[in-house]
């Protein structure tokens, strides 16, 4: 199932999803999607952004920069202040190794400034191969340096001589999933009988972290999709919270 284009944007810009600071943003984050809260419930007439970073690399991110931890920025959970529909990350910059990299030495040639320079160039041929085409590659380029659009458009045709399987992502061609609202979420609770509670308590994920409120409550599950059809070094899942008193949104990276 779609959820309606108007609710939909794919691979928005960095002033559509993020504040201010848009060059730090920038340094750090990759921009998937964004999508109306109206299309899950119509009384809520906002925009939230599923975004992923630059950072996946070896480990999880925020995993050796734990002085720089708050409630919901933690080892692969980020969090981000909500203002007027768009973004601010909510935790010190520090968080980032690359930051702190950049800080101490800008010329450095660190495996991590590789890593964001692999992630940042996949994602923007990804995102123009979209642009052309109206649809994503569905396919891992882990430990592959993709060159060109032009290149990627001929391996993706070369996979489909070879009789390479083709699934994309059930909702709008991106997204895995929008509030267990697709067919797999479906076909999931029916034969597992999960009530919704169950879900809701993301047990039985391989997150580190969830985000929850005061009361032990787990923020809005808004959606997930698959990251690494989005950049070289991407999480299986990235999970998108949210919780409207606090206007705060929380990224959650899985891996399997």
């Amino acid at each position: 199932m779609n959820i309606p284009q108007a609710f939909f944007r794919p691979f928005p810009a960095y002033e559509e999803v993020f504040y201010d600071d848009i060059e730090n943003h920038r340094q750090h984050f990759l921009p998937i999607c964004s999508i109306n809260l109206q299309c899950m419930d119509p009384d809520l007439d906002e925009w939230v952004h599923f975004v992923s970073v630059k950072e996946i690399y070896d480990g999880s991110v925020g995993d050796n920069t734990r002085e720089f931890h708050n409630l919901y920025t933690q080892e692969d959970m980020l969090g981000f202040d909500v203002i007027d529909g768009k973004y601010r990350f909510e935790a010190d910059w520090n968080y980032f190794i690359r930051h702190q990299e950049i800080q101490e030495d800008p010329e450095d040639q660190s495996a991590m400034k590789e890593a964001y320079a692999c992630n940042d160039k996949d994602y923007q041929i990804r995102k123009t191969f979209f642009q052309q085409n109206n649809k994503i590659y569905p396919y891992s380029s882990f430990r592959k340096d993709l060159v060109s659009v032009e290149a990627l458009q001929q391996e993706f045709e070369n996979k489909q001589a070879q009789g390479w399987g083709l699934s994309y992502p059930e909702m709008n061609g991106m997204l895995d999933d929008i509030a267990f609202m697709s067919d797999e979420a479906q076909e999931y609770i029916e034969e597992y009988g999960e009530s919704a509670e169950e879900l809701l308590a993301f047990e039985m994920t391989n997150l580190i972290h969830v985000p929850k409120r005061e009361n032990g409550e787990v923020f809005r599950y808004i959606g997930a999709l698959t990251g690494y059809y989005f950049q070289a070094y991407g999480a299986d899942k990235v999970y998108l919270f949210y919780d409207h008193q606090l206007r705060k949104a929380v990224i959650c990276f899985e891996y399997s």
